[in-house]
């Protein structure tokens, strides 16, 4: 098995091959990165007769969803994709009358062009979204799920493959469908008729203006060796409703065990591990973790980090906007003790990185931090069949 992580600044964009030619892809970055990664991954990918067999869309935040949103803007056939997971408008909508009708929506497009440096300003015509573009390309589209929501409790086989899903709940979709109206009022579009595409449109660019629920990482990394002490800083929880409808699922596949946690929120994980496992004894083990929205303290609280453990830990970010992840979620992890060496990937060489490279506290805790070796390229990660 390879978890292949790819460089997608402040976001998340991972290929899995979880069987010998067997693919998914969750999240696609940014724009960049669906241009310089995506695209001629997949590219190759065709050319030796593989396909996705699963793409996964966590949720709707720009770091997220735009790569994977030119994909299918510009390359929707260059690799044959069997699933796509995704939840739109449709899935979480609030009672309103809709129509079939021709319908524009001017917005900024959640689409950041990297090479501009900033988001630009475009025209959207109605359908403009991943929505738009998963229908008019006639994917299959959250079919295991019989065209609902992806949501918690479900456990769903592709092939040998097996997902049990963590999040989102019902009450994370009905938070964002409580914020989704919110912003309806204040627009004033809620007594409208409007057709589905325009619906997709509003709702993409209405929750990408959610005020994130988490706070900025201010401690200050450099020199820093006491772990012990920092791990007293107090939890506070994310309540961004945008994060709390991301998907998370538990893959089970060839005798490993993934756990991909989006940008979830760190109680809606426990919980659904604990509805997952019953009462099996914690720590719970996992061959590979994708640490919750970039190794946010907000997102991955002490509770959920004792009750699960890994040898390898997965940190996609470079630290922009947010300066994630946090020392306090590192902190936690490599102080659990016991007899597993933790390794700790980064797709992103981090001041973080160099402040935990220390004699000191490689000779205190067992670890290896992992960084590319050359900018801009992948993280590999090689889970060997025992």
């Amino acid at each position: 098995m390879t978890i292949k992580i790819f460089p997608a600044l402040n976001g998340d964009s991972i290929m899995l091959e979880y069987a010998d030619n067997h693919y998914a892809l969750i999240d696609g970055g940014y724009v960049d990165t669906c241009k310089n990664y995506l695209q001629p991954e997949l590219k190759a990918m065709a050319q030796n007769g593989k396909s996705l067999e699963l793409v996964v869309v966590t949720h709707i935040d720009s770091d997220h969803i735009s790569g994977v949103l030119r994909l299918f803007e510009e390359s929707p056939k260059l690799i044959q994709i069997d699933n796509v997971w995704h939840n739109a408008y449709r899935h979480v909508q609030s009672p309103v009358k809709v129509v079939d009708m021709e319908e524009d929506f001017i917005h900024h497009n959640i689409s950041k062009e990297v090479n501009a440096d900033e988001f630009k300003k475009v025209s959207a015509k109605q359908g403009s979204t991943l929505a738009g573009h998963i229908q008019s390309n006639d994917f299959i589209w959250n079919a295991q799920f019989g065209g609902n929501a992806v949501m918690a409790g479900n456990s769903i086989s592709i092939g040998d493959v097996m997902l049990h899903i963590i999040s989102p709940t019902s009450s994370n979709i009905e938070q964002l469908r409580k914020f989704w109206v919110k912003e309806l009022i204040k627009s004033g579009l809620l007594n409208k008729e409007h057709s589905n595409e325009f619906w997709d449109d509003a709702f993409d660019f209405s929750l990408a203006k959610d005020k994130p629920g988490f706070r900025f990482n201010t401690h200050n990394v450099g020199g820093t060796t006491d772990l012990e002490n920092i791990k007293q800083q107090p939890y506070t929880p994310d309540t961004s409703a945008t994060n709390g409808s991301s998907i998370s699922f538990v893959m089970e596949v060839e005798g490993k065990r993934l756990l991909m946690l989006g940008d979830a929120q760190a109680e809606t994980i426990v919980e659904g591990l604990r509805n997952l496992y019953g009462a099996q004894e914690s720590p719970i083990y996992f061959d590979a973790i994708k640490l919750a929205h970039h190794g946010s303290f907000n997102n991955n609280s002490p509770e959920l980090i004792s009750m699960i453990d890994s040898a390898n830990w997965i940190i996609s970010t470079n630290g922009d906007t947010y300066n994630h992840p946090d020392i306090e979620t590192l902190a936690h992890i490599l102080t659990k003790g016991g007899d597993v060496f933790r390794k700790l990937y980064f797709n992103y060489s981090r001041t973080i990185c160099k402040a935990l490279n220390t004699k000191e506290l490689h000779d205190k805790y067992k670890f290896e931090i992992i960084v590319p070796k050359e900018e801009n390229e992948a993280t590999l990660i090689v889970l060997k069949n025992e």
